[in-house]
């Protein structure tokens, strides 16, 4: 890790630093020769503590040591010290008059890029004044802050452009630097600094948090390569007109650029391969972040920009934002060059004495190709003045081809800009391991400036518990993936102490705050001025819950048409305020401005396409809509059962019971739900499936201790009755959901009574799901439940050992493919194919070593399942077999087509299905009743419902199973007719 925070990349390229001596040495030969050994001998030993180091004279009295072998930031330090110490010895031990320069420079192989770093020292050297250092911009900028300390900024050695920081510090005395100028206003806390606003946190002022501290490097997709022409773009927009509708310019310019194929890679691999880029991506996913890190590490010099990425840039970075240029040539006028407006902002900022001194020194910059120009936000600007300021900055990046672009948009709104040699990258979603990372460094960042000192021991541990949260839940999981949203996340946590208990409270938190913070605290630093809002109580609620619900009835993939949601808003805001029809249809589209483009709650998903910033937002806002307008009840026990709503259903208990604090409400509805009966086709769904008995479960635990602790006994004792009634593809996923909660611990006590039943199916489910609930009991449950009688019990013990997927369980499934009966053998078998199939062939030879019957049906089965490769691996194995079974088996697989392996047999109809569920043969009967569960058809689930009694597990757990599986086909979960 350097020193800035960034991970050198591997395979860095070399970098080679210069020390320049020039000693005067006395006029007498012999003292000069006494001497110059006595220097050689010093330099000698300084160049030792170096692994490698190149000493040459140079000239009478010059010398150069050349040094390499680390990364740019610690090879600039360690060549400092050292040049201190040769100033040292020169100076105190020979009393003689010296001038060092030091210089350092990623060279690679390049011999001329070594010479001109050599070339460079050389002239630094010849300016120095007597016994000073002169250090380069580029080794001071990578410097410790404590060390930059004890030299004056790099200043005009010789007025000509020559710049250096000197030690000891001295004065320039050719006048102001701009580049330094520049340079710092980068380095100065409201570029670095991230200032968290927006949540109500444990100190009053928001956290002031180190970019480098908590930057996480994305990943991103290479898109497409826009057609680099100016002319091209204007004639897409003069043919169009400024007014042309968005989707008609988007798919014009689409026509005009060049896809690439599809290519993720981490942020810097993309730098490293293009010299421009356009980086496209969502509200919250990290641009504006991304571009300052950009703007920060440029300030460090080339080799600062080398060590965090692999690949150098132009040594002078300009960020700006395309907002505020965009005012600045309003206000000056629409001839204004780019240059004269990047001359004034700068100057506005306290740059420079004389705007023309500026502007000229920013014209010979851009001419020279020294600038890395990041633009950010070019959808922050209205979009009828868009398509021209567009043009504006085409013609600025054509005018100076060789510098270097990065510019930054949502994807909405941004209609291409063409950049010299650029290519367009979106951000992609965090991943779970950089997720990871941010939650790490951000606890470790916040507690040093919470504390003052580091105190890394406690930060982890804050970062395991949110991270514990994050993961346990996927609602919250797939929220974490939004940089934004993880970092808002991370100040609630920070804010409660812990995430709250139940994610409703977290989500109106985040609602709330979005609602009414988020103008300032969607660039997580604070802004001057007043921040457009939405009034949670007052807007948001009754508005955006009216917008979302009907979005969740009519556009189920959460994206709806932009004439769909004005006349949504539109009828809300008439109700609401009883206004005229055509003042509502203005103020829907005066809210949607502000919901979609200063608050950033709706997005725009697509020309003239609106969404919510995450599907979770819609969600929640449907169950706030539901309550707002006083239908909960009704719509929610119409969509009890199904899936599409229950997400609605489940934060809307949340909701009323711990948001609305209606604890009686919430006990009256959930009742309901527990008595629910449906009737005709759909009663299977409560007489049969029980669905009513999960339903409740769900919501009491979301519902929390808002609900009487005898009523969550009650559901809790319903609840594990049902799972233990239930074959596990029924009831296993209703456990996961309920597990997360605090409900899961009531859950316990009734499945340990449970599990000394007389039944075995009900034994045998008890203590499977007692597994599941407290992993650390496994390996004592596994004992018992191995010497069970029952062959269910023992049957289940392979099953909890598939959940647990660790070494020890591949130990324990492996023992029962030694010591099991044939059954549990087959289990064993397949169990390992599934929780670890990379010991798969091992545990194939052992069937075949003990004789099983069922070996090369599971040989089979395995081989359908992978891949091609793997398919080859495993006949080249089998071939070579000792087991001629196995071979002959290989032979035949081989020799087949791939599309004769997966060809379904001949299956009867659905009428004789129905009649063989009456057979005497108990395989003929299971066998048509795992084919009906492949239709959808009603009239089976009567004599299924029969089967589903059998005192053969195995015959009852298919039949149910079968019933779900035929009742979701139908349709029965959806209500035809539901209230809206």
């Amino acid at each position: 890790m350097s020193h800035d925070g960034t991970d050198l990349p591997k395979n860095a390229s070399p970098v080679l630093a210069v020390i320049r001596v020039q000693v005067d040495l006395p006029q007498d030969e012999v003292s000069s020769m006494v001497l110059k050994a006595r220097l050689v001998a010093g330099i000698h030993y300084i160049a030792q503590q170096f692994e490698e180091a190149d000493l040459r004279e140079v000239g009478a009295g010059s010398w150069n040591l050349s040094l390499t072998g680390a990364n740019g930031p610690d090879l600039a330090r360690k060549s400092f010290d050292a040049a201190k110490l040769l100033r040292e010895r020169i100076l105190m031990d020979l009393a003689l008059p010296s001038r060092i320069a030091l210089h350092a420079a990623v060279t690679g192989d390049e011999e001329s890029l070594r010479e001109q770093a050599l070339s460079l020292c050389e002239r630094l050297q010849a300016q120095t004044p007597e016994n000073a250092i002169a250090v380069s911009p580029d080794v001071y900028r990578v410097l410790e802050d404590d060390v930059r300390r004890q030299l004056s900024p790099p200043a005009h050695l010789d007025g000509d452009g020559l710049l250096a920081a000197q030690f000891p510090p001295q004065a320039s005395a050719h006048g102001e630097n701009l580049w330094e100028e520049l340079l710092r206003d980068l380095t100065s806390p409201s570029v670095r600094r991230l200032h968290y606003v927006g949540f109500r946190l444990q100190k009053k002022e928001p956290p002031s948090l180190d970019i480098f501290d908590v930057f996480v490097m994305p990943s991103v997709e290479v898109r497409r390569k826009p057609t680099p022409s100016v002319e091209l773009s204007s004639d897409l927009l003069r043919d169009g007109g400024l007014d042309a509708p968005l989707g008609q310019l988007t798919e014009s310019v689409q026509q005009a650029t060049t896809y690439l194929p599809a290519q993720r890679m981490a942020f810097e691999q993309a730098f490293q391969r293009h010299h421009s880029l356009v980086v496209l991506g969502d509200p919250g996913s990290g641009k504006t972040t991304l571009l300052r890190w950009l703007a920060v590490v440029g300030a460090g010099g080339p080799l600062a920009m080398h060590a965090a990425l692999g690949s150098t840039a132009p040594p002078l970075p300009l960020l700006v934002s395309v907002g505020h240029l965009a005012q600045v040539r309003s206000t000056l006028g629409a001839d204004t060059s780019v240059v004269e407006a990047l001359a004034h902002l700068f100057h506005s900022r306290g740059i420079s004495s004389d705007e023309a001194s500026l502007r000229g020194f920013l014209e010979r910059r851009l001419e020279q190709g020294d600038c890395l120009v990041l633009l950010d936000g070019l959808d922050e600007v209205r979009s009828e003045a868009r398509a021209d300021l567009m043009r504006w900055l085409e013609a600025f990046a054509a005018r100076y081809p060789r510098n270097r672009f990065i510019a930054s948009a949502r994807q909405v709104g941004y209609v291409g800009l063409a950049l010299p040699d650029a290519v367009e990258v979106e951000l992609g979603a965090f991943e779970d391991e950089q997720v990871r990372r941010y939650v790490r460094s951000f606890h470790r960042a916040y507690r040093q400036w919470e504390e003052g000192r580091p105190d890394d021991v406690t930060a982890d541990r804050e970062s395991e518990r949110l991270l514990k949260a994050l993961f346990a839940n996927q609602r919250l999981h797939e929220l974490s993936r939004n940089p934004f949203i993880l970092a808002s996340l991370a100040l609630i946590h920070r804010a409660e102490g812990q995430l709250p208990r139940h994610r409703v409270q977290a989500y109106e938190i985040f609602a709330r705050t979005l609602c009414e913070t988020w103008g300032q605290a969607r660039r997580l630093i604070a802004a001057e001025g007043e921040e457009a809002q939405i009034r949670y109580e007052e807007e948001a609620v009754p508005i955006l819950g009216r917008l979302a619900l009907e979005m969740h009835r009519q556009w189920p993939n959460g994206v709806a048409p932009e004439d769909f949601v004005i006349e949504t808003l539109a009828t809300a805001l008439q109700e609401r305020d009883g206004i005229s029809r055509e003042e509502a249809e203005r103020s829907a589209r005066e809210f949607l401005l502000r919901a979609g483009q200063d608050v950033q709650i709706l997005m725009e998903r697509g020309p003239k396409r609106w969404g919510f910033l995450h599907l979770t937002f819609q969600e929640f806002f449907a169950a706030v809509g539901l309550h707002a307008s006083e239908t909960f009840d009704k719509v929610a026990l119409a969509h009890l059962f199904d899936p599409r709503w229950e997400e609605v259903l489940r934060l809307g208990v949340g909701y009323m019971a711990l948001v609305q604090k209606r604890p009686e409400a919430t006990r009256r509805f959930i009742q309901q739900v527990l008595e629910r009966q449906e009737s005709g086709p759909r009663q299977v769904l409560t007489q049969t499936l029980r669905v009513h008995v999960p339903a409740a479960a769900l919501f009491a635990a979301e519902a929390g201790d808002a609900l009487p602790a005898s009523m969550q006994a009650r559901i809790a004792q319903t609840f594990c009755e049902w799972l233990c009634a239930m074959p596990p593809l029924i009831s296993q996923p209703a456990l996961r959901d309920v597990e997360l909660s605090d409900f899961a611990s009531r859950l316990s006590p009734v499945l340990e009574r449970f599990s000394h039943s007389e039944l075995p199916r009900v034994r045998a489910n008890a203590f499977l799901y007692i597994g599941l609930l407290n992993p650390e009991r496994t390996s004592q449950l596994l004992t018992t439940m191995r010497t069970d009688p029952a062959p269910e019990v023992r049957s289940a013990a392979t099953a909890l050992l598939i959940e647990q997927r660790s070494v020890e369980s591949f130990n324990d499934l492996r023992a029962l493919l030694l010591d099991g009966s044939p059954a549990l053998q087959t289990e064993a078998a397949i169990g390992i194919m599934i929780a670890h199939p990379k010991h798969f062939a091992d545990a194939l030879e052992i069937l075949l070593g003990r004789g099983s019957e069922q070996a090369l049906p599971i040989a089979m089965l395995a081989y359908s399942w992978v891949g091609s490769e793997e398919k080859a691996s495993m006949l080249r194995r089998w071939k070579g077999s000792s087991n001629t079974n196995l071979a002959a088996l290989a032979t035949v697989l081989q020799d087949a087509p791939d599309s004769a392996l997966s060809r379904p047999s001949a299956v009867p109809p659905p009428d004789v299905l129905i009649q063989m569920l009456e057979a005497s043969d108990e395989e003929k009967r299971i066998a048509a009743i795992h084919a009906l569960g492949s239709t959808d058809r009603l009239d089976a689930i009567a004599p299924l419902t029969r089967l589903a009694q059998s005192s053969i597990t195995k015959e009852a757990d298919a039949a149910m199973n079968a019933i779900w599986m035929i009742a979701n086909a139908a349709g029965l979960r959806s209500p035809p007719h539901a209230p809206t």
